[in-house]
């Protein structure tokens, strides 16, 4: 009681309050601190105004920041403009965005491209997260992707197959056949039947052709310079001439989406149940007697079919063209998955859809070409909604990540010294994780990551179960030309073109 009698009561009492004060002080300042100045991912020393842009010049985006990865960390942080970029290069990373920090990184960066293109945001694969979009890709599952449609795609696969494997025969002997048009006049008319019914509209009315309408979306979706810079991003989009090109395909794709409504609406009270398509599904769901709960307007109605064109065919397609390509380079692939696939069908009449299931060697091929050719190299980017770490690393709200597919299934630290090489054995054993990502993951995975590599597997059982496959002449097998072209998807450059010989069981 000592110190009482010494000092009196009150100023002990505001010599504590005054401690008290300073320790709150110290605690905010630190804590501050550590906010301000956070633990951020390794990257490439930038410039001025245009930050690390000066990196992707004349170079594939995919390949220039796998190369800086190497340098940089699997996880790297690399600007464009003043736009941070988080750019994963690794299973472990894509895996702690994909998964462990999913609900953090589920939403998508805003686009001007994809915001006029998806009606302000009401699609799928480029909104922004949020409850909307939820019950839009419930509703693509249910309607388009789930049972209700699964017997009549089934039905329209075969159909569209048995036309192919028509037109090839009857294609003249020792000719090269192009099998991007083919896969293009196949997969289109496997989607839009399922989607649009069997009168779909194949060209639009005016404007230019189906597949130059998609391509300029996909290339209008990718993204564009201006949406890295806040400030100069009006005068860039307006001297480089990116508006008007966007809104003529805005145009064009609205007006073929258009009259695919007014052809349903004119006949949905003619049709019965059984003929109902997607989009008919779609104009019950947005009528006054829609009692599912969630009724859809108009732009909600386009947005989906937009997703439909834009995603159900171009992917499937360049996977297709991609198989075919590296089945064509490779003798010994092309002689061992031919064997499997004669020696599970037999002599029938055509390949029978339950047969797939036992072709384990066809599954192999095409998960390898998976790996190799991921359809969309950097998937699309996620956008990081709330402080987090990954790696180690802090990463800040706004972020955008990419997820470098093409890097991380070529990684030989997973795959071995023979990473680039097509090795469709090596998943004999290799059970995948996020080792190769061609669909993405989590709440943002494509919908239709297990249909789209069944119909590449029947699409490609047929044609080496009817034919016989080689290069043109002049070309050896192992020189085909396999360069990549596209941003959002990856293309195969020059088109495939290889010359079929109708297989004699005779000999």
């Amino acid at each position: 009681m000592e110190i009482f009698t010494i000092f009196p009561s009150w100023l002990l009492t505001t010599t504590l309050v005054f401690f008290m004060f300073c320790m709150f002080l110290y605690t905010l300042r630190s804590n501050k601190s550590s906010i301000t100045t956070p633990k951020l991912p390794p990257n490439p020393p930038k410039l001025p105004i245009i930050g690390n842009l000066h990196k992707l010049i004349g170079k594939s985006r995919h390949e220039a920041l796998w190369q800086l990865s190497k340098e940089y960390g699997p996880v790297m942080l690399f600007y464009i403009g003043s736009k941070p970029y988080l750019i994963i290069s690794s299973p472990a990373m894509a895996k702690q965005v994909l998964k462990t920090q999913d609900h953090i990184f589920c939403s998508r960066p805003l686009s001007k491209g994809a915001k006029r293109l998806t009606y302000n945001y009401l699609d799928i694969g480029f909104s922004p997260q949020s409850d909307h979009r939820r019950e839009m890709r419930k509703i693509l599952v249910s309607e388009f992707l789930g049972p209700k449609r699964a017997r009549l795609f089934n039905h329209v696969l075969v159909s569209e197959i048995e036309t192919m494997v028509r037109l090839i025969g009857s294609h003249p002997p020792n000719v090269a056949v192009n099998l991007n048009k083919l896969f293009l006049a196949t997969v289109k008319g496997v989607v839009c039947k399922v989607a649009f019914g069997n009168n779909y509209r194949q060209q639009p009315i005016k404007g230019p052709s189906w597949e130059v309408l998609v391509y300029e979306a996909l290339e209008m979706l990718g993204g564009w310079l201006g949406d890295s810079f806040p400030w100069a991003g009006r005068f860039i989009d307006y001297v480089s001439g990116w508006n008007d090109k966007l809104e003529t395909c805005f145009t064009n794709l609205d007006a073929y989406i258009e009259s695919i409504i007014d052809d349903h609406k004119s006949q949905i009270a003619e049709v019965t149940d059984e003929e109902k398509d997607f989009v008919h599904a779609l104009l019950e769901l947005s009528s006054e007697d829609n009692t599912s709960g969630h009724r859809l307007t108009k732009e909600d109605v386009k947005a989906l079919i937009m997703d439909v064109l834009t995603a159900g065919v171009d992917t499937t397609l360049v996977t297709l063209v991609w198989v075919m390509s590296e089945i064509a380079r490779s003798v010994r692939v092309k002689q061992k998955l031919q064997t499997e696939i004669r020696n599970h069908t037999g002599r029938t009449p055509k390949v029978d859809v339950l047969d797939i299931a036992k072709m384990t060697y066809l599954k192999m091929v095409v998960k390898e070409t998976l790996r190799l050719h991921a359809p969309a190299p950097l998937l699309i980017p996620h956008e990081c909604m709330s402080h987090c770490q990954i790696g180690g690393y802090d990463v800040l709200p706004g972020t955008s990540a990419l997820i470098n597919a093409w890097g991380i299934g070529r990684d030989p630290s997973t795959w071995g010294e023979n990473a680039a090489e097509f090795y469709p054995e090596r998943f004999e054993k290799f059970e995948v994780d996020f080792e190769m990502v061609p669909f993405g993951g989590g709440r943002r995975s494509c919908p239709a990551k297990n249909m789209a590599p069944a119909t590449v597997e029947f699409v490609i059982a047929n044609l080496l179960y009817w034919f016989d496959w080689e290069v043109p002449d002049g070309v050896k097998s192992e020189d085909l030309n396999m360069q990549e072209e596209g941003i959002l998807v990856l293309r195969k450059k020059v088109p495939l073109r290889l010359v079929p010989t109708k297989y004699n069981w005779d000999d």
